[in-house]
């Protein structure tokens, strides 16, 4: 068997990457490659992976670039290529682009092919600072991820898009009844409570949508980081609820580990910032809203699953939630074209040969 070491950005909690590691780990050639798993620190994914039957690691991997991290990074490198010497690995995969340097280091003393993904869409400085040049492959999640890439000028050929999957066999839509409007109607929005997840957006557009006099729930569902910052953040995206007197309107779940259940409670689910649950909700049989940024473009078949449409202004937003309310019909139609699109566009499976060609790729080449 091939041995692969996987690089992943977190221990400690599991979203929307971590999720797509361990579709990805879990689901691989078992006859083909064995993989290990190196996490930064402890915590629910690391032993969520256990619990798999993956070997996995704890290794702090302290930010390359910064100069206090200097002796630590070292260390790490160095643990981190014995890791490597050990185990035999054949190939390195970091499901964070920031990780990059490590992977170059471990290419400077073990002659293997290392692949990043990217699951955001970088600057020319971040390409730069994250050493793209000297990586041998690059999974992005989309073509919006990609073209900066390529814009910054590596080489297209070793750029591969491959979309986020989904188990769809954990999330899958509820019998369908044809509601009145006089049902709950609930719209969501899931992730991190923070400034890239645009909650305070959210708020903004469920103010609009209750001024037009409808009865709509608002769910929040996350968390902030126990952070100042992310304190912060969330406070004024509460004080805005309060600003707006949305307080029965608008409702926050918190984190949650049941995200199938949750996601089956909505009617609709609007993301601000792209992401994994896309595919969730959609698996799940229900219409996405989002805005044109990252992989939402890719994933949403606009006008047929949901809509792609401008944050600015955010009343486009409030009028298709609108309108989904006042056609139960349209809102179960796109509903059910989610789930079909989902099945052959998001499965585990394809997702994973994919991956899987990737590699045959990079190591016939060493």
């Amino acid at each position: 068997m091939i041995p692969i070491l996987y690089l992943s950005h977190s221990g400690s909690i599991i979203g929307g990457g971590e999720k797509q590691l361990f579709y990805l780990v879990t689901h691989l050639d078992k006859n083909t490659y064995q993989p290990f798993v190196v996490c930064p620190d402890e915590g629910v994914f690391a032993q969520h992976l256990r619990d798999a039957n993956i070997p996995t690691f704890v290794l702090n991997l302290p930010q390359w670039r910064k100069m206090r991290n200097l002796f630590t990074r070292q260390n790490a490198a160095t643990k981190l290529v014995h890791l490597t010497k050990k185990h035999k690995i054949q190939l390195i995969h970091t499901s964070d682009s920031w990780m990059n340097p490590y992977l170059c280091h471990v290419k400077q003393h073990v002659n293997i092919p290392v692949i990043s993904h990217v699951r955001n869409i970088l600057t020319p400085t971040q390409i730069k600072k994250y050493s793209f040049n000297h990586i041998d492959h690059i999974i992005a999640i989309s073509d919006q991820s990609k073209i900066p890439l390529i814009y910054s000028g590596l080489d297209s050929e070793k750029i591969d898009v491959i979309l986020n999957c989904v188990d769809l066999t954990q999330y899958k839509p509820t019998p369908v009844k044809l509601q009145t409007k006089s049902s709950l109607f609930v719209v969501g929005l899931v992730g991190r409570i923070e400034p890239f997840k645009n909650q305070k957006t959210f708020i903004e557009i469920a103010s609009h949508v209750i001024k037009q006099g409808r009865n709509i729930r608002f769910h929040i569902i996350g968390s902030a980081l126990n952070t100042p910052r992310h304190k912060a953040y969330e406070q004024e995206v509460r004080q805005l609820v309060t600003k707006y007197k949305l307080e029965d309107a608008v409702h926050f779940l918190g984190h949650r580990n049941d995200m199938p259940n949750v996601l089956q409670d909505l009617d609709v689910l609007v993301t601000l910032s792209a992401g994994s649950v896309i595919a969730e909700a959609m698996a799940s049989g229900k219409p996405v809203i989002g805005t044109p940024i990252g992989s939402t473009t890719d994933m949403i078949v606009d006008g047929v699953t949901g809509w792609v449409i401008p944050i600015d202004p955010s009343e486009g937003i409030a009028d298709r939630i609108i309108q989904l309310y006042d056609n139960r019909e349209l809102c179960i139609q796109m509903g059910t074209a989610a789930r079909k699109h989902a099945e052959t566009t998001f499965s585990i499976k394809e997702h994973v040969n994919m991956v899987q060609d990737v590699y045959k790729k990079l190591l016939n080449q060493f």
